[in-house]
């Protein structure tokens, strides 16, 4: 990977980024509906888990990667934030990407999560609009602190 961006994939950046806008913005407003949308039916989610990472949770099929989130995100505030993306483009219609990102998670009403790590993503242009294809979430840091009222 190096720095140079093909031209020919200016316009499947600015959408890329779009389409990450909106997977943070509708997970933060659990519209679960918009968030459910942005993924294609075969869609994978991992999630690593402690650190050093101990496991991955791996989830398959959108329908199961909604429900692992809801159980998670539904009910509690959370704020999602991406950062630097960078783009590797396989074809007109696969790309690979990595964010660096930072969530807030408001887990009780005492304990708060701060994450910072990063996100690898493969996408698909399915019907001309790109998708997520997997999230694979990694976190480098997870500090869990008291929370200011």
């Amino acid at each position: 990977m190096d720095s140079r961006i093909d031209s020919r994939h200016v316009q499947d950046i600015l959408e890329l980024q779009r389409l990450k806008g909106l997977y943070f913005y509708n997970l933060d407003h659990k519209n679960w509906d918009g968030w459910t949308s942005l993924f294609t039916k075969d869609a994978k989610l991992l999630v690593d888990q402690g650190l050093p990472v101990e496991s991955t949770d791996v989830t398959e099929g959108i329908d199961n990667v909604i429900e692992y989130v809801k159980e998670r995100l539904a009910v509690i505030p959370s704020v999602h934030h991406g950062h630097t993306p960078l783009y590797e483009f396989d074809s007109d219609v696969e790309a690979r990407g990595i964010w660096a990102m930072a969530d807030v998670i408001y887990y009780s009403e005492e304990t708060v999560l701060y994450g910072y790590g990063h996100y690898r993503e493969t996408y698909r242009k399915e019907d001309g609009i790109w998708k997520f294809a997997s999230v694979h979430l990694t976190r480098l840091t997870l500090d869990y602190l008291p929370r200011t009222k």
